[in-house]
């Protein structure tokens, strides 16, 4: 559980919103500096995990982030689609960092990732999401095997996910790099887009457990 989330409601939102304003700032800067130095737009790139950051905790409360564990996120999920990401940086500031960089985050990131699932295959089973729901993703976390034995498939990305991938790359370069221990960024060119149905997810319920309580007894 993300500690900051634990606060009173009232107290989380005004902390919520001035993070928000403080996020636009720079953002406001950039397109002010920028219409007389159209280069200084490309700062827009290091802003983003800036952003990112600053805008978390107002999304969160606001619905647009539903948060399946305290590291894997539903972007304006539906009955139709959930769209699932990684938590960002600011989940990394209150989730991840205070476990060792290497194999302890990576395997706890694994553990939220797992309890995440479980999560949706619960939601799934209780018909709070329908069987129908798509479910989405990307894959520069897991392996191919497990990416199969999960139940998803994997696709072509879009041109969409290749440039959000893009947009995303500090954060993407930093966190990936805690995880492994050690400077490292995933062939992003390798990365593919997965998807599986609410109830072939449920159908795969057993695995997910069985691995969930693997990894368990790994982390005692």
């Amino acid at each position: 559980m993300n500690n900051f989330y634990k606060q009173a409601p009232f107290l989380l939102w005004i902390e919520a919103i001035l993070i928000l304003i403080l996020g636009f700032y720079p953002a406001l800067l950039i397109i002010e500096v920028g219409a007389n130095s159209p280069l200084i737009y490309f700062l827009f790139l290091i802003y983003v995990p800036i952003g990112q950051f600053c805008f978390t905790p107002f999304f969160r409360l606001a619905g647009i982030y539903k948060y399946y564990s305290p590291m894997l996120i539903g972007y304006m999920p539906n009955k139709i689609q959930v769209d699932l990401h990684s938590g960002g940086s600011f989940d990394y500031l209150f989730v991840i960092l205070k476990y060792q960089s290497g194999n302890e985050i990576r395997n706890q990131l694994f553990k939220f990732y797992l309890e995440g699932l479980l999560y949706l295959i619960s939601q799934v089973e209780s018909g709070k999401i329908p069987k129908s729901v798509n479910i989405i993703g990307t894959s520069y976390f897991f392996n191919e095997r497990t990416i199969k034995k999960l139940g998803f498939d994997e696709k072509k990305p879009t041109l969409f996910y290749k440039l959000n991938l893009f947009i995303n790359f500090i954060d993407i370069f930093w966190m990936y790099s805690v995880s492994r221990g050690k400077l490292s960024l995933p062939n992003l060119s390798k990365v593919k887009k997965l998807s599986v149905s609410g109830e072939r997810l449920l159908m795969n319920r057993t695995y997910i457990e069985n691995l969930y309580q693997t990894l368990i007894q790994k982390l005692k």
